[in-house]
């Protein structure tokens, strides 16, 4: 009797990320099909010899056990018939099938252990010895794919099934509470029974990582990405891994000294490199930009570093707001404002409301001397954030960029008047309204920020905040009291809103 497999197991279910439990899901285990699928199939004869016909009456048994019984006994009758003394060598595909059946769903009784003494699961051989049942069936399962390319995929497959799902969420869960042995343990286990997943390299690295052995967690996140390869299905795996091989290149790095922290830095570079390629994280792709700059310096490379953010400025629609805004702010850094304009630019392109961006265009515009390019990014930032004096400066040093470069009376006069006027406006304003932090993310908005009272009396402030989509549509609005505040000192403020998709925010200018 020979069976054609195609799909008897229905595929596991993926798992979300190597740091969230992994969602069981039982094996649907179906009657052997009575003819061929179409397309290649996975051909195993379990009608001979007469041990393996034995052992696929007992599975079949099994079978029905497992819908609301206890399959152990028939799972153990398959293992004795299969190994029993007078079993004989014929079949050995078959046999490795049904054995590593057998040990699968073993692994899924609570009274099986993974370890166990042989006779507690069949053997009549040796009962008192000793079989690993992850290894016992990561071995069978390896002679049926090695027979055909159909069956290589079909067992693929199989190796998902609930006992490896069991020891994966075990391992994820026994790291999440830092039990580390244990979830080596279990790991180990997972990768024994499914090599070609990335979820249990990706705890191995993590282990490796907290007991700070920095070679060997570089070696399984190595392991975690070739796993992954393109599947889009480990897409945040992959990013969260990359991310972690760049972050201990920089720690190796920083730790260095002369020639072995500029190869460790050379390193960094391109491991954060493939971070900003490959990361869709606004937070990963920022920090890959900001590492790039301080390992270039260590690498000894800092005429490198405007290939950071070459790709950028091309292509700008390929990175994420916060890795051009830290470009820009990279360029500023190392002196290059005009590349600076160009990233900000590409942000308040994309974000006509980050003000960052706004702040750090208008600065750029000023030392290359675009001064006519100022005035309208700050008509647009004062609008924002009217009650910064820091933002009407602006115009202060644009006038003044103005006057230097004229020789006409009637505009030296008209800029030294605007200068004036700008310059006492931000002297003279009572107050100055700050901000130190803007995240927003899939829990929501927040924004913390203060209050400085630069009068001679103390009091307290109301604030009205418009949070706003890209298109500029009010998503909600939050208020805040904020005082009293003494003469020369400043009090914070904090607003937080589960909505997302916030683009940026305004207030209404404060008396």
């Amino acid at each position: 009797m020979k069976a054609f497999f195609s799909n008897l197991f229905a595929p596991v279910a993926a798992l979300a990320t190597a740091v969230t439990i992994v969602a069981a899901t039982t094996p649907a285990v179906a009657q052997t099909p009575a003819t061929a699928p179409a397309g290649p199939t996975c051909e195993i004869e379990q009608g001979k010899p007469q041990s393996v016909a034995r052992a696929t009456l007992s599975f079949a048994r099994a079978q029905a056990a497992m819908k609301g019984g206890d399959p152990t006994k028939d799972l153990k009758d398959m293992v004795g018939a299969l190994t029993a003394p007078n079993a004989g060598t014929e079949n050995p595909i078959g046999r490795a099938y049904l054995l590593g059946t057998a040990y699968v769903f073993l692994l899924e009784q609570p009274a099986i252990k993974p370890v166990s003494v042989r006779s507690a699961v069949g053997f009549a051989t040796n009962p008192s010895g000793t079989i690993d049942l992850f290894a016992a069936a990561d071995s069978s399962i390896t002679i049926v794919e090695q027979s055909s390319p159909a069956c290589a995929e079909f067992m693929a497959r199989f190796r998902q099934q609930k006992a490896w799902l069991n020891v994966t969420n075990a391992a994820i869960n026994a790291l999440n509470a830092n039990q580390l042995d244990s979830a080596e343990i279990f790991a180990r286990r997972s990768v024994t029974l499914d090599r070609k997943s990335p979820y249990a390299y990706s705890v191995l690295a993590s282990i490796a990582k907290t007991r700070k052995n920095y070679p060997v967690m570089l070696e399984y996140a190595r392991q975690t990405i070739t796993a992954a390869g393109t599947d889009t299905t480990y897409d945040d795996i992959r990013s969260r891994t990359l991310y972690d091989i760049a972050a201990t290149m920089t720690l190796r790095a920083e730790a260095a000294t002369g020639a072995e922290k500029r190869t460790l830095a050379r390193e960094g570079i391109t491991a954060w490199n493939a971070v900003l390629a490959g990361s869709k994280d606004d937070i990963n792709s920022t920090q890959a930009v900001a590492s790039l700059a301080k390992l270039h310096i260590a690498a000894g490379d800092s005429v490198s570093i405007p290939k950071i953010y070459a790709q950028m400025i091309a292509e700008p629609s390929k990175f994420s707001e916060g890795a051009l805004l830290q470009a820009g702010v990279v360029a500023s850094q190392y002196k290059r404002p005009d590349d600076a304009a160009l990233l900000f630019g590409a942000v308040v392109e994309r974000n006509p409301y980050q003000r960052d961006a706004l702040n750090n265009l208008a600065a750029s515009y000023i030392f290359t001397g675009d001064y006519d390019k100022v005035l309208p990014v700050v008509a647009k930032l004062t609008a924002l954030d009217p009650n910064n004096p820091d933002n009407w400066m602006f115009y202060a040093f644009t006038y003044a960029g103005m006057l230097k470069n004229t020789k006409a009376a009637r505009l030296t006069k008209a800029y030294t008047d605007s200068l004036t006027v700008y310059n006492n406006k931000a002297d003279k304003m009572a107050l100055k309204v700050s901000f130190t932090e803007f995240s927003r993310n899939n829990e929501g908005t927040t924004l913390v920020g203060k209050i400085e009272n630069r009068g001679t009396a103390a009091k307290t402030y109301n604030l009205s905040i418009d949070f706003m989509d890209a298109k500029g549509n009010v998503l909600f609005t939050e208020t805040a009291s904020v005082g009293p505040v003494a003469p020369k000192a400043s009090k914070e403020f904090t607003m937080k809103n589960a909505k997302t998709g916030v683009a940026g925010f305004r207030y209404k200018p404060i008396a």
